[in-house]
């Protein structure tokens, strides 16, 4: 008899004549060969006496050679003895399986080849007799390796959890912890004999939180949704901690919840620092508005004498002086400007960091501004050996629309730094025209001078608040270090941005560039706008009240009122002004908001609330030293008319007078606001007297700037909304600082204060206040929506007015 192939002998089958068993299947009615031959497991047969007696082929061809027939199980223990690591091992175990005879499954074997094997053994009876058995060898490599690398990463992963700052655990649908980790117990305290089958909340939750702590598992386990979290908990030995927690439901195979896995994260260290940094923040805020307060309380204190003596210099100098006399004069004159530009400086510099600065958009002649400002400087020159030139770009030939005012302050600074450093040789102020795009002309602005030069390892230097090139400026030429801070700081609130560059000629020169509307109406031969010539003022007829109690001021203010042939009376109090007003009626009152007895404010509001009052609608003008931007606000919001800065000169304090004592001027300047020669009306819902003023009788240069705001504003918005979803804020300050002028081009101009107060929400590239921003953003959004049918209108309007205009008899 042969050991393997279709050649082995037989085990015989069961009598194939006997019926067979009742509801047995017929497969089982088949020899137990047909399965021995066709399993795909190695199959040996041993008879009673444990001989081999058959082997199917599949053992057969893993064997390096055939077991012989009726091989004593000994020798058969000898031949396989080899084959398998632990060869002593295995042999005692065969043995103890011929003396048991008892059903043995999972023997896994590893071969010398590298090869696992498991082992399964079924002895057969008959009964009480045992007949032979039959061993069973399958393959079980990929399965082992498959384990092993599974009991690898399971050790790795254990390491890793237990090593880091992530204590993790399990726990079931209650919250009750099923496992725990290493490090787990190392940040709790516990050891995890005392953590499993202990509820998490109720272990580590304060109770106060503990009910916010089971909703959020309910939400886990209704919503079937991972939740990042942090949370106060606490300690095994009563301290208190905060976690970053990240929780995750867990599955059985079927794909049922079975609990939930989480992970905890000690953020104490954080969340102190956060505490840290709010506070500071705070504390940051609230220095900030004391240091607001105190250069507001400053302005006063130095603004008022100053006042007095910059006022009285310029009454001492329309007297009668002898040379040495004027000579003193001047010098008071020129220190108290320069005292004056200090304070300025840093009330400037206060105000731009505040964010109270408003730009404020209207046309102004590039042309009239930089000539003025050279010839200004040339005047302060004199006889020195330096001269100073403008060069300016031939395509700058149409009045611009922009903020003119701080674009003077920038240049003033500007050429006022080159001024002080240039002793002999050449200042330039250039103007170029460098791009013109939707309307928007980017112009380039140069000051450069033959000075004594900036270090290029201290560029960096000169844009910051007090510093300057070296530390012996301060000392030949004196200044505070602010004026290039407040340079700089203006540049890019107008959108722009300045730098030094070298320049063939010259020692230093600054370079900002700027964007500008472009009104598209020329400039005149002469430079100036055509305006209507104003009558001449009278103020015999007009009565004064003043209201104020610094001698200085009241001396000051008392000579101009002499001057001018105004009849007035002084009040040095509030209860003096306050009888006062109730005994006459006046053309104006100029009160100073600091006075005693009644805050100015108050004396303001009471004038204002009592309808019976005979002052109830005279302008009130206050004097003030205070120059900051909430103080307008404020003084506006308690029914003040208008606002005189301290220290004022003669020709400042004359306007206010032409302003409000003149009836005719009044008209007339009410007249040039809202006066609209064209015929066309604008749509009411617009801002009919901005549009009027701003385009005058110009209806077809109106409607060409109404086509370019309908052609593209929607897909500027689109942008502008795609910028904001990226979170990219520096991108969406630019865009809404290039936007913010087309809406009142177009009468919207309400549209354009949401757009300024965006911008300014955006000045440091992040939402300083987020909810704010978002709600600003979605109300322009929706205002652009519910107008853009107005102005499309409008501009159909428009057309058909110029278009008749040109046909007028068709």
């Amino acid at each position: 008899m042969t050991s393997k192939g279709k050649n082995a002998r037989k085990i015989p089958a069961p009598d194939t004549a006997l019926p067979a068993a009742r509801d047995t299947p017929d497969i089982c009615s088949l020899p137990i060969h047909a399965w021995l031959s066709h399993t795909s497991a190695g199959i040996l047969v041993t008879d009673e006496d444990f001989r081999c007696c058959w082997t199917n082929d599949v053992l057969s061809r893993r064997l390096p050679q055939p077991i012989p027939e009726n091989l004593p199980f000994d020798d058969l223990i000898l031949l396989l003895k080899p084959l398998v690591t632990g060869p002593d091992t295995f042999a005692a175990r065969m043995n103890a399986i011929r003396s048991e005879k008892k059903p043995l499954f999972g023997w896994e074997l590893v071969l010398e080849t590298g090869t696992t094997v498991e082992v399964a053994y079924t002895p057969v009876f008959d009964g009480p007799g045992f007949k032979g058995s039959i061993w069973q060898v399958i393959n079980i490599t990929r399965k082992y390796h498959v384990q092993e690398e599974i009991k690898r990463n399971e050790h790795k992963f254990r390491v890793m959890l237990n090593n880091l700052n992530a204590a993790m655990c399990e726990t079931d649908l209650d919250g009750n912890i099923t496992r725990v980790y290493e490090s787990f117990c190392r940040l709790s305290g516990y050891t995890e004999a005392e953590l499993l089958g202990k509820n998490i909340t109720d272990v580590f939750v304060p109770e106060e939180n503990r009910a916010f702590a089971r909703a959020l598992r309910r939400k886990r386990l209704s919503e079937n949704v991972p939740l990042v979290y942090d949370m106060e908990i606490v300690l095994k030995d009563g301290s208190r901690r905060w976690v970053l927690a990240s929780s995750a439901n867990v599955y059985d195979r079927n794909g049922n919840i079975t609990g939930g896995a989480g992970i905890h994260m000690d953020i104490t260290g954080q969340k102190r620092l956060q505490r840290e940094l709010e506070n500071a923040r705070r504390l940051a805020e609230e220095a900030r508005i004391a240091q607001k307060d105190f250069l507001a309380s400053m302005s006063h204190e130095i603004r008022t004498p100053l006042n007095a003596i910059i006022g009285m210099a310029h009454l001492l100098e329309e007297t009668s002086l002898d040379p040495q006399q004027k000579e003193y004069v001047n010098i008071l004159k020129h220190s108290s400007g320069i005292l004056l530009g200090i304070v300025s400086d840093i009330l400037d510099i206060s105000r731009i960091e505040a964010g109270e600065l408003q730009v404020n958009q209207r046309e102004f002649n590039p042309r009239e501004l930089i000539q003025s400002l050279r010839h200004t400087f040339e005047l302060k020159l004199g006889r020195r050996p330096v001269s100073i030139t403008a060069e300016l770009d031939a395509n700058l030939n149409t009045w611009l629309i922009g903020d003119d005012v701080l674009l003077n302050q920038i240049l003033l600074n500007l050429l006022g730094n080159a001024e002080k450093f240039t002793s002999e040789g050449e200042i330039a102020i250039k103007a170029t025209q460098e791009s013109w795009l939707d309307n928007t002309i980017w112009v380039r602005f140069r000051v450069c001078d033959t000075g004594i030069g900036i270090p290029k390892d201290k560029l960096e230097l000169i844009f910051r608040n007090y510093k300057q090139a070296e530390a012996d400026i301060r000392e030949k030429y004196g200044g505070t270090g602010l004026g290039l801070a407040i340079v700089k700081q203006l540049v890019e609130l107008l959108g722009g941005t300045i730098n030094v560059e070298d320049c063939q000629g010259y020692n230093t020169c600054f370079v900002f560039d700027l964007p500008f509307m472009d009104s598209r109406k020329p400039i005149s031969a002469s430079g100036i706008k055509p305006r209507k010539k104003l009558k001449q003022r009278t103020f015999e007829e007009a009565r004064v009240l003043v209201v104020e109690d610094n001698q200085m001021n009241l001396r000051y203010m008392m000579s101009l009122l002499e001057k001018y042939k105004i009849n007035y009376q002084l009040a040095t109090n509030g209860p003096d002004a306050t009888w006062f007003l109730n005994a006459r009626q006046y053309d104006l009152i100029l009160m100073d908001i600091r006075i005693p007895g009644m805050n100015g404010l108050e004396l303001a509001q009471q004038i204002r609330t009592d309808e019976n009052q005979f002052n109830v609608a005279t302008p009130i003008v206050a004097t003030t030293a205070v120059a900051m931007e909430n103080t307008a606000a404020t003084v506006r919001a308690a029914g003040i008319t208008d606002i005189l800065i301290k220290p004022y000169t003669p020709d400042q304090l004359l306007q206010i007078f032409n302003k409000y004592l003149n009836e005719e001027e009044t008209e007339l300047i009410m007249e040039e606001e809202v006066q609209n020669i064209s015929g066309f009306e604008f749509h009411p819902e617009l801002d009919v007297k901005y549009l009027t003023a701003l385009y005058e009788n110009n209806i077809s240069y109106a409607a060409d700037l109404f086509e370019i705001f309908i052609r593209t504003i929607r897909d500027e918005i689109k942008k502008l909304k795609a910028i904001v979803d990226t979170g990219d804020w520096e991108r969406v300050k630019f865009q809404v600082h290039k936007l913010k002028p087309n809406f009142a081009m177009v009468g919207l101009t309400w549209i354009s204060a949401k757009m300024q107060e965006l911008e300014n929400n955006l000045r440091t590239g992040e939402p300083q206040q987020p909810e704010s921003a978002a709600r600003l953003f979605d109300e322009i959004v929706a205002d652009v929506d519910k107008y853009y049918p107005v102005v499309d209108e409008e501009y159909a309007r428009m057309r058909e007015f110029v278009d008749a205009a040109s046909h007028p008899h068709q």
